[in-house]
């Protein structure tokens, strides 16, 4: 076999591989609209509209990869958030599970300091309860550990309605000060309506009250 044989071949093996890995793949993309960007039950936009859009690759043994582009708004973060995250979701009898990596990035920051950072996440889920915890792993002027997030969340439904109950707790050096966040959802097809309350400060260094937030989602 020459030289240009043996390259057609190879070019053969390689595209027979993308495409059963791609046919073995789900791909998917979501965008959203918000009034009020909450993460961990603080602001993230200065309690503005925010718009977002995603895309994710589904594998069928249960690995997965995705990005997400939210706006946001501050000096210190920019105007976009855009997310990078790959992990491996399953279930063990009544048990569901999901474990990855996720970075947060600030493209448009302003800072003089870097403001990404990233964390390691685990989910465990029966029925309609789930619990989940987020560890730091890197970020500027910060060690491994510097902050955890521990969440607990409730799903049920009534009259017709989605209703999710939350709970969260964010402690650590990098989380600024110890902080609580409380949510109650209901949604309808597309559509949510929200009340998040928040016990800290926000990234701004405002009280958090309580707030309403309506946000409308689309998955292809």
């Amino acid at each position: 076999m020459n030289v240009t044989q043996k390259t057609l071949a190879a070019l053969l093996v390689s595209s027979t591989a993308l495409v059963s890995a791609a046919s073995a793949a789900e791909i998917s993309g979501n965008v959203g609209l918000t009034n009020d960007y909450i993460w961990r039950g603080m602001s993230q936009n200065d309690g503005g509209t925010s718009a977002s859009g995603g895309l994710d690759v589904a594998f069928e043994n249960g690995a997965y990869v995705g990005t997400w582009v939210g706006d946001t708004a501050g000096t210190d973060y920019g105007t976009q958030e855009l997310d990078y995250y790959f992990g491996y979701a399953g279930e063990s009898g009544s048990l569901s599970y999901d474990i990855g990596y996720i970075a947060y990035t600030y493209p448009s920051s302003q800072s003089a300091d870097d403001v990404d950072f990233s964390e390691v996440y685990a989910t465990v889920g029966s029925g309609p309860i789930s619990a989940s915890v987020y560890y730091l792993v890197s970020a500027d002027d910060a060690d491994a550990g510097d902050s955890v997030y521990a969440s607990v969340d409730y799903e049920t439904e009534v009259e017709g309605f989605g209703l999710t109950l939350h709970y969260g707790s964010y402690t650590g050096d990098f989380a600024g000060e110890d902080k609580t966040d409380i949510s109650v959802t209901l949604s309808k097809d597309d559509f949510s309506f929200g009340f998040v309350t928040a016990d800290g400060d926000d990234l701004s260094g405002a009280d958090e009250d309580l707030r309403f937030v309506v946000s409308w989602g689309a998955s292809f």
